[in-house]
């Protein structure tokens, strides 16, 4: 007796599932879709000084040659840092942010601000998950005006690859920072 009172339940609600999709739909327009951030400004910031207005993009710098190469400064000014010293302060902070322990005095008062310790652990323990790096190279650098962002492919034993975007002031500080898997 319970069986058949079961079976006819079922019945009775899939004869009801063609129905409900027979039923008349409202066919007014969908609501649009939000607007996309502009080029440059993802979704994906881990943390931001401040609003950057619409980027330029520009290819990224040749690799490192045997003699002094030399790139624009961080903040893109007349000073010159070597590419090589770029990437090493750029996977400094990628290790630092990895461990967990970062050296504020890198940083500017906006971005010592917006760095809270519960998002540096966050951002410790989903780096750390990744693994061994297995490379870190520069693929992109972004100028804006003055300011020059420079984005690094991360590639580690583990999936996703991740991109790290990173800005310094014209005294040196980080000024802008990311991390995020590649799109």
């Amino acid at each position: 007796m319970f069986v058949r009172r079961v079976l006819a339940g079922v019945l009775v609600a899939g004869l009801a599932v063609p129905t409900l999709a027979a039923a008349p739909h409202n066919r007014s327009p969908k609501a649009e879709a939000p607007a996309a951030p502009p080029p440059g400004m993802g979704t994906r910031v881990f943390a931001r000084a401040d609003a950057l207005p619409e980027l330029a993009q520009t290819p990224p710098s040749p690799p490192p040659s045997p003699g002094p190469s030399l790139s624009p400064g961080p903040s893109g000014g007349p000073s010159a840092v070597p590419a090589a010293e770029l990437a090493l302060r750029a996977r400094a902070e990628f290790d630092a942010h990895r461990a967990g322990k970062i050296d504020r005095s890198h940083y500017t008062p906006e971005m010592n601000a917006v760095i809270t310790d519960a998002q540096l652990g966050r951002a410790s323990t989903e780096l750390q998950s990744l693994g061994a790096v297995k490379n870190f190279a520069q693929v992109r650098r972004i100028t804006h005006g003055a300011t020059s962002i420079y984005v690094f492919r991360i590639e580690c034993e583990n999936a996703p690859v991740v991109e790290e975007t990173i800005a310094w002031n014209a005294a040196g500080k980080v000024d802008y920072l990311s991390f995020g898997p590649v799109r």
